[in-house]
């Protein structure tokens, strides 16, 4: 076996190996909460279209929080991957983050290692190939685009090599983010450096990923959509995009989505997120003061299990944590998922006790 896997390494190094494309979508996919999608790595099911906002169901077509988990024993690993969208970039996110690919390993201490990016040239066709060396057969992950969506994804290794499904989670062990453009992703540099993302490695944990840029306003047709989903946690992070309503209007939907939450799901933690302001003289700021108060009212009415992230903190005090004042650079995404990952292995380690 050894020397099998030695000639392929030195087959592929050469580049003499044939590659053996699969498709992605016949291997483990993460971060999806529905079967029923119309493309394979789509975040909302068929059936949304017809309810949720326009905007909500458009951003749902990308990609971001999907990862394909697979185990090959291939010293190399090719991606070819094709995009939904011409747009590669955006002035302030670069290709690699908004339609790119990020390929991890997980190494024998459990800890994910980040192994290289895939930049796209093109909205098709793009392909990236990770020399990896030899080591038998290893868990690997692949993080989709976050600001574009992927028509197709196929892993390649060469002909020979070893490659299977990854092991799936559990569905009531995922842990459902839900908000704005800064959970969606945006900006990072690539994909595995979203705060979500690296949450899910810090806490060992599938996250489904429900970020909308600019649209995470927590209407009801939303909420119904969550509560379908069986979850460990959800986490509601949505104030970025709550300041063109008023502050009962605010009060009200977080009420209503615990309500339409609870109705499916007696016990499960709720985990609401103050707003991250890159001022540390604005904390806590009038959103984040708002729905403190909501959360108050509803325990106060009998309602348990919700929880409180404030903001500060969340991407630094000095002021580097952003790319433009909201949207968190690299730095910014890794200080909020750092600091709210202990807080939720705390509340998933308290449920797991009281049962």
């Amino acid at each position: 076996m050894r020397l099998a896997i030695a000639l392929i390494w030195l087959l592929a190094v050469s580049g003499r190996a044939e590659v053996v494309w699969r498709d992605a979508a016949t291997l483990t996919l993460e971060g999806r909460g529905w079967a029923d999608v119309v493309g394979p790595y789509d975040r909302l099911p068929r059936k949304a279209q017809a309810t949720v906002p326009a905007s909500v169901w458009g951003l749902s077509k990308h990609s971001a929080g999907v990862a394909v988990r697979f185990v090959t024993d291939s010293p190399e690993v090719s991606v070819r991957w094709s995009l939904t969208g011409d747009g590669l970039a955006m002035p302030h996110m670069p290709a690699t983050g908004v339609s790119g690919v990020d390929l991890y390993r997980r190494e024998p201490s459990g800890k994910w290692r980040f192994i290289g990016n895939g930049r796209p040239t093109q909205p098709e066709g793009n392909t990236a190939r990770f020399a990896v060396g030899p080591g038998g057969a290893r868990d690997y992950r692949l993080y989709l685009p976050l600001y574009n969506g992927a028509s197709s994804v196929e892993i390649g290794v060469p002909d020979g090599a070893e490659i299977r499904p990854g092991q799936a989670s559990a569905p009531e062990a995922r842990i459902v983010y839900y908000g704005t453009s800064i959970a969606q992703g945006g900006c990072a540099s690539r994909p595995g450096t979203a705060h979500v993302a690296i949450m899910g490695r810090l806490l060992d944990r599938e996250m489904v990923n429900l970020g909308f840029s600019g649209s995470g306003r927590m209407e009801p047709e939303v909420a119904a959509l969550i509560a379908e989903i069986p979850a460990a946690a959800y986490v509601v992070d949505c104030l970025w995009n709550m300041g063109g309503l008023d502050e009962p209007e605010i009060g009200g939907r977080i009420k209503s989505l615990v309500a339409t939450i609870r109705k499916r799901h007696r016990d499960t933690p709720i985990v609401f997120v103050g707003q991250s302001h890159m001022d540390p003289a604005a904390h806590p700021t009038r959103l984040t003061k708002v729905q403190e108060q909501a959360v108050k009212d509803l325990r106060e009415r009998g309602f348990t299990g919700l929880h409180l992230i404030g903001g500060a903190g969340l991407i630094g005090s000095d002021g580097e944590g952003t790319v433009d004042g909201c949207h968190p650079t690299d730095l910014g995404m890794m200080r909020q998922a750092y600091a709210m990952a202990p807080t939720l292995r705390s509340i998933l380690r308290a449920v797991s006790k009281g049962r």
